[in-house]
């Protein structure tokens, strides 16, 4: 009687277990069907990076050019912030787009599945290899020459889900600050920082 007893309470116990494993599964489930996918507002989406990016130009006396969106006939430039260093200039431009991002280096256009929204947008990376060409357009006008200049776009949205080949080139912020911390920039060249911050900050605008 007493095994009867053992057995009918182990029974009885691991119901329990299983009913309350499957009732915090479900929990779970429901509370990530409810958790709508946002956004990064504009003036939040590059404060992690930006934060990280001041404190190395801090440590190594860089300037830094915040908020960088450079407008030269009729071209923009749409930068979230330039670090000027004698190591050259990184420009970053910062995505704040939750969901699932879906693309590659190649495409025009990347998909953005946000809830029930499949929403396309211009590919960031293409968007900032232009970037690029406007800033050393600026150099160039201002006999700022040999100066290397590199942009990173960096998706800074914590609960974006990036469904991108490695290959891209982009950054999440964790990738972001293990890049400043790379000894090149560190490098020592010939540069005027502020000949180049003045001659950069002649074209910044407003972002529209």
């Amino acid at each position: 009687m007493d095994n009867l007893y053992t057995i009918t309470g182990i029974v009885v116990l691991a119901i329990l277990c299983i009913g309350i494993v499957v009732y915090f599964m479900w929990q779970n489930e429901f509370f990530q069907r409810r958790r709508k996918a946002k956004d990064l507002p504009d003036s939040k989406k590059a404060d992690k990076p930006l934060g990280a990016a001041r404190r190395m130009a801090l440590m190594n006396g860089y300037q830094l050019i915040a908020p960088a969106c450079l407008a030269k006939d009729g071209k923009l430039a749409d930068l979230d912030f330039i670090v000027v260093g004698t190591f050259g200039l990184l420009c970053v431009k910062c995505v704040g787009r939750g969901g699932s991002i879906y693309g590659s280096a190649g495409d025009a256009m990347w998909l953005q599945v946000k809830n029930d929204d499949r929403i396309s947008f211009a590919n960031p990376m293409l968007e900032a290899e232009r970037d690029t060409r406007l800033v050393r357009d600026i150099l160039f006008s201002a006999k700022l020459k040999g100066i290397p200049v590199e942009t990173v776009c960096v998706f800074t949205n914590p609960s974006a889900s990036l469904a991108l080949p490695r290959s891209t080139g982009h950054y999440t912020v964790k990738e972001f600050r293990s890049l400043l911390g790379q000894s090149r920039f560190l490098q020592e060249r010939k540069i005027d920082l502020e000949a180049v911050c003045k001659a950069l900050r002649s074209y910044v605008t407003e972002k529209k």
